[in-house]
C-alpha cells in the first residue's frame, strides 16, 4: 500500500505540488479578503467598535468558514481525481443527494435563509444586546444557521435563526 502511495506521488508530483499550491494560495486569498473587508470599514477608533466593524466581523466569519468549507471540497475532488476516480458521478450524485436534502431538511433551508437576512438587513452583530423572543443576552456568535446570545448570569442560549420572528436590538440608537 505504502509503495502504491509513493508510485503515484512520484507520478504526479507536478500535480500533488499544484493541488497543495492551490490549497494554500486559496485559503491565503480569503484570509486576505477577510482582512481588507475589515480594512474597509476600520474607523480608526479602537475604544469604540461601531456597527459597520461589528457586522464586517460577523461577515467576515461566515465568509472564512464558507470558503473553508468550498476549499476543501475542491481540494478533495482533485485528489481523488489524481488517484484515477472519476469524479463525474460523484459530482452527479452530490446534486441528486443535494436535491432530496434540499426537500428532507426545509427547516435547515428556512435557518439559512433567515441567517442571510439577519446578516444583509443588519438586524444584529455580535457584541449587541438584543431581546429574541424571551430570550435576551449580547450575541455572542452568529452562523448562517443559528444565534447563541449570552446573558448577564453567563447563560447560553441557542436560538435557529429560523425560529426568530422578531428581535429588539438595544444597541442601535440610530433612526430608522
Amino acid at each position: 500500500m505504502q509503495e502504491f502511495i509513493i508510485n503515484i506521488i512520484k507520478q504526479n508530483a507536478v500535480d500533488v505540488v499544484g493541488i497543495l499550491a492551490l490549497f494554500f494560495l486559496g485559503r491565503m486569498l480569503l484570509k486576505a479578503v477577510v482582512r481588507r473587508l475589515a480594512r474597509i470599514v476600520d474607523d480608526g477608533d479602537d475604544t469604540h467598535v461601531s456597527q459597520k466593524e461589528k457586522r464586517a466581523e460577523t461577515l467576515g466569519h461566515i465568509i472564512v468558514t464558507t470558503g473553508n468549507i468550498v476549499i476543501y471540497v475542491v481540494i478533495l475532488l482533485m485528489i481523488l481525481s489524481l488517484f484515477g476516480i472519476d469524479i463525474r458521478p460523484i459530482l452527479a450524485g452530490a446534486g441528486v443527494i443535494g436535491l432530496a436534502i434540499g426537500f428532507g431538511a426545509q427547516s435547515l433551508v428556512k435557518d439559512f435563509v433567515s441567517g442571510l437576512f439577519i446578516l444583509v438587513e443588519n438586524q444584529y452583530g455580535i457584541g449587541d444586546k438584543v431581546k429574541i423572543g424571551s430570550f435576551e443576552g449580547r450575541v455572542v456568535r452568529i452562523t448562517m444557521r443559528s444565534t447563541v446570545l449570552k446573558n448577564d448570569e453567563g447563560k447560553t442560549y441557542y436560538i435557529s435563526n429560523g425560529l426568530i420572528k422578531d428581535v429588539t436590538n438595544m444597541s442601535q440608537n440610530k433612526e430608522i
